[in-house]
């Protein structure tokens, strides 16, 4: 199976495509998130990975929005991640030198600490995966450049780390998500799933008390509410919803149905939860 990725190589996404399985000969980097899900919507790919979630940043939005704004991809598979974050420089450069870092908004994000106490006045550049800073910086030789991404992609690429574990949580876990097509999407009740759909409420806010009613009534546990703006205007939203079951346990088909029926959700895929009695990978 032909596995598309946020890349370039030794990206945190690369670790976690090993995480699902996936041999190496048949995962396929590409630039953005957005170009991973095309590449699986048009076919070139048979599924793709990409990183959905940070326990300290949060959802990660360009995957959310690019997959629940169509109804052409599933969710088949999860994996956890803990990511590590070090910053490296061109063999020629040093940390007093830096005056400009480069990485991910997501990795930037959890190491704000570190570079305010150390680089208070570097400029922080943003780049498509932390993988890609990596690979900016090394190409451009630049001593005053440094990255900020995992140890195994800075020395890939052939970066000095000049600080170790500068993220502010060292318990820090991604989750990542696995896509296919519909058709493809044939996994059944495993009795440690978790369901993912979007309500697009839009002008309707007032009726997500309701919404949120309907699991509490049916004894589904809720473990994600993401509001993300619904395109109609200000104060119109969709909400990404996740419970713990399979759509094919009754009382998680029960609230979904009546969601359908009322307001129009659809399902982003039923699947095996990750980290039901498996520690998470380290990337």
């Amino acid at each position: 199976m032909s596995v598309a990725y946020l890349g370039p190589q030794g990206s945190f996404t690369e670790a976690a495509v090993r995480g699902l399985g996936v041999p190496r000969g048949a995962a396929v980097p590409y630039p953005t998130v957005r170009q991973v899900l095309d590449a699986v919507r048009r076919g070139t790919q048979q599924a793709g990975v990409v990183p959905w979630e940070n326990s300290v940043e949060g959802a990660v939005t360009e995957s959310v929005d690019a997959l629940a704004g169509g109804r052409d991809l599933v969710i088949v598979a999860e994996t956890l991640l803990r990511v590590e974050f070090a910053l490296a420089v061109v063999p020629a450069g040093s940390l007093a030198a830096v005056r400009q870092v480069v990485t991910h908004p997501v990795a930037h994000a959890q190491c704000r600490t570190w570079l305010g106490a150390h680089l208070p006045r570097a400029e922080v550049v943003s780049a498509a995966s932390t993988a890609q800073a990596a690979r900016d910086v090394a190409a451009a030789g630049a001593p005053h450049r440094a990255a900020i991404a995992a140890p195994d992609a800075l020395r890939r690429y052939g970066l000095d780390i000049v600080a170790h574990g500068i993220g502010d949580r060292t318990d820090a876990v991604t989750r990542f998500v696995q896509v296919s097509r519909p058709v493809a999407a044939t996994s059944g009740p495993t009795g440690a799933d978790r369901t993912s759909l979007v309500v697009p409420l839009a002008g309707q806010m007032q009726h997500l008390h309701a919404v949120l009613e309907e699991f509490t009534r049916r004894g589904v546990a809720l473990t994600a509410v993401l509001s993300r703006p619904g395109g109609f205007g200000l104060g119109t939203y969709s909400f990404l919803l996740e419970c713990e079951g399979h759509l094919d346990d009754a009382p998680v088909r029960t609230v979904v149905d009546a969601l359908v029926r009322r307001h129009a959700a659809f399902v982003l895929g039923s699947y095996p939860r990750a980290g039901a009695g498996r520690p998470a990978l380290t990337g």
